[in-house]
């Protein structure tokens, strides 16, 4: 019985909590209600890092064991990636792969697409996987450089984007993605 009113305080405790930390978020310019998961999940990596409980390294560890979530994960980051690469190389250059709106000949713009395309093959298939396959979290990191590549990709597509609206995505990524390293750093 004791057991059982200790839970219902801890748990009302919490509740009250987390309504607050809502509440907040909701009267707040600066962070939205939707930024509070993230960030939530982003401090609890970095406390996971901090306080080296094995049991918590343990657990988000065991997240790896999702074969198939790992690598959609890593396909989501390559296809990011080439999202990315595609758009510097249609839009941001003067030579790009835009022949009709240029006066190069389809034999210049083939070349340029290949060489494109070979770029970011190696890019996708070669030093992504070699990024992410050393992170001790593979499937939570990978979750956390998403959300911040992501948003850059997002920027790069939306010309109105603000980073003083975004920025609770962007560092939650960051504390995903990195925050595993946190304990080094100290």
């Amino acid at each position: 019985m004791m057991l059982y009113n200790y839970r219902l305080v801890i748990g009302t405790r919490m509740s009250g909590f987390y309504d607050a930390i809502m509440s907040r978020a909701a009267d707040s310019e600066y962070i939205d209600p939707e930024h509070v998961w993230p960030l939530g999940i982003g401090s609890i990596v970095v406390i996971v890092a901090l306080v080296d409980v094995r049991a918590l390294d343990q657990l988000l560890a065991s997240l790896d064991g999702f074969t198939q979530l790992r690598q959609l994960l890593v396909m989501a980051l390559k296809g990011v990636a080439a999202g990315m690469i595609t758009h510097f190389a249609y839009s941001t250059s003067d030579i790009s792969f835009r022949s009709r709106q240029t006066l190069q000949s389809k034999e210049q713009a083939l070349l340029i697409i290949l060489g494109v395309g070979v770029g970011a093959g190696l890019l996708i298939d070669v030093v992504i996987p070699q990024l992410v396959e050393p992170f001790p979290f593979v499937v939570v990191q990978t979750t956390g450089l998403l959300l911040v590549v992501g948003m850059w990709y997002l920027h790069l597509l939306i010309e109105n984007w603000k980073l003083s609206n975004e920025w609770p995505h962007v560092l939650s990524g960051l504390l995903i993605a990195f925050g595993p390293y946190v304990s080094y750093l100290l």
